[in-house]
């Protein structure tokens, strides 16, 4: 087992979850999330919010005005 905490687990979870840290450096913190439940439940969680921040996302540009819309708007409230 590695040497990895809760706490330094949790802190670098979005790192790991993101795919930003070495494999050298994520493996000692997978280790540990694998073996600690309330490490696992934490990363639970973060993935359920990350995904609904990302369809949140989505659904905001897919409800935004068509790109020649905005622009035009923006030309004419500059001119204004």
């Amino acid at each position: 087992m590695s040497d990895c905490d809760c706490e330094t687990a949790q802190k670098n979870l979005y790192e790991v979850l993101r795919g930003e840290l070495c494999a050298e450096e994520s493996a000692p913190i997978r280790e540990h999330i694998e073996q600690c439940p309330g490490c696992q439940n934490e990363q639970n969680v973060c993935e359920r919010l990350t995904e609904v921040v990302r369809r949140t996302c989505e659904d905001e540009r897919a409800d935004s005005a068509p790109v020649d819309l905005r622009d035009a708007i923006l030309s004419n409230l500059r001119a204004g």
